[in-house]
């Protein structure tokens, strides 16, 4: 405990010098990225498994990625950390720290739900089957990252032309990969482990509850981006509370709040009634879906009330065939492609090979019928061919 109290100051530091970058250049984010996954996996290498340190080398391994992170972080936001120590902001920061506590109430109380379900049930086996299917919708929470620079975009006073593109490529990325984590949930299930292999309904009811969340999430940053009231040096205690800055977070913890009351009722009743495990997750699962979607429905209507802004559905449903198109594929390759054996050697290069087949499926048909992919396969070209 002692050791990983070591990690504290720097997650401190790297999520600072994000939060910096994120107002400057927000693509290097990602540069600390890969070099945070690149370090941490052969330093976990060399610390755990070859000398042998076990939870200490882990930590170590998460602190050395950490300080290469900060490095490649520092390097990218040196012009704006040139500038001299203004006492008067760390005062007003200090002043309104309360609304950044009260924003992450929810997260700090995000495992409560896996609290409830094993002092309620006395087992960890539903547990685990969530916690396996919700590592592989995970997947789709990343398409959330095209959405962080749209927030300082905002705040710098940008274009509302900015959230109507952004929004055309969230979706570009988030409907694959919703697609993708419901064909491909038996197989994922299966390289994870077999005996999770029958939990494919568990995964796509919390596919469809992630992908309904990044749409909510991105909703949230547009209307905490067009907030103007943390302009003022000396916001007053009544405007923050009637602001949009308390109100996003309110929703939130109301959320989770609804969430968590529901779920140790539903779970009691079918407890009491001697209900299978699988069943059970099923109905926890469920639940989470059913609690965010009024939450995506008032954040838009809150978004239509503030800004004009209209879906892509062209686009959309340009997004939508491609994903249509992969899963048929998927469904006529898979049998004579993915072989479902113990083998992880045997197994997961047929994996890999049917998911190669799928996302090139959907590449190929959106560039064919869609000129905003055409255009983001130019731009990526040019900036690799320009550098």
């Amino acid at each position: 405990m002692i050791l990983a109290s070591v990690l504290l100051p720097v997650t401190f530091v790297s999520q600072t010098l994000t939060g910096i970058n994120l107002g400057h250049k927000p693509h290097t984010n990602s540069y600390g990225l890969v070099a945070f996954e690149s370090l941490k996996i052969p330093a976990g290498l060399a610390l755990v498994y070859f000398l042998h340190l076990g939870v200490n080398g882990a930590i170590l391994a998460t602190l050395v990625a950490y300080l290469g992170k900060i490095v490649i972080l520092v390097y990218f936001g040196r012009t704006q950390l040139k500038d001299k120590f203004n006492v008067t902001v760390l005062r007003n920061w200090l002043k309104l720290s309360w609304l950044p506590l009260y924003s992450n109430l929810g997260h700090v109380a995000s495992v409560v739900d896996v609290i409830l379900y094993s002092l309620i049930t006395k087992s960890v086996i539903g547990v685990s089957h969530y916690s396996v299917s919700t590592s592989i919708v995970s997947m789709i929470a990343n398409a959330g990252l095209i959405s962080q620079a749209l927030y300082p975009k905002l705040l710098a006073k940008g274009s509302f032309e900015h959230i109507k593109e952004n929004f055309t490529r969230l979706m570009y990325f988030a409907i694959p990969l919703l697609g993708i984590s419901i064909v491909f949930s038996k197989p994922a299930l299966f390289a994870l482990n077999p005996v999770y292999a029958n939990a494919s309904i568990i995964v796509i009811l919390l596919a469809f509850r992630t992908f309904f969340y990044v749409i909510t999430s991105t909703l949230y940053q547009i209307l905490l981006g067009i907030e103007q009231i943390d302009i003022e040096q000396n916001s007053k205690y009544s405007s923050l509370v009637k602001s949009k800055l308390f109100l996003i977070p309110t929703l939130g913890n109301i959320q989770f709040g609804l969430y968590i009351v529901m779920l140790a009722i539903t779970l009691f009743v079918l407890n009491s009634y001697g209900v299978l495990e699988l069943e059970m997750v099923t109905w926890w699962a469920a639940i989470s879906l059913v609690v965010q979607i009024p939450f995506l429905v008032y954040a838009w209507i809150l978004v239509q009330k503030n800004i004009k802004f209209s879906i892509p559905i062209k686009n959309i449903l340009k997004y939508v065939a491609g994903t249509l198109a992969f899963s048929v594929v998927f469904f006529l390759t898979s049998k004579s492609i993915i072989s479902f054996k113990i083998s992880i050697y045997d197994f997961l290069p047929s994996l890999i090979l049917e998911l190669a087949i799928c996302i090139g499926v959907y590449l190929l048909i959106t560039y064919m019928i869609d000129k905003k992919t055409r255009m983001l396969f130019k731009s990526i070209l040019t900036g690799f061919t320009s550098r």
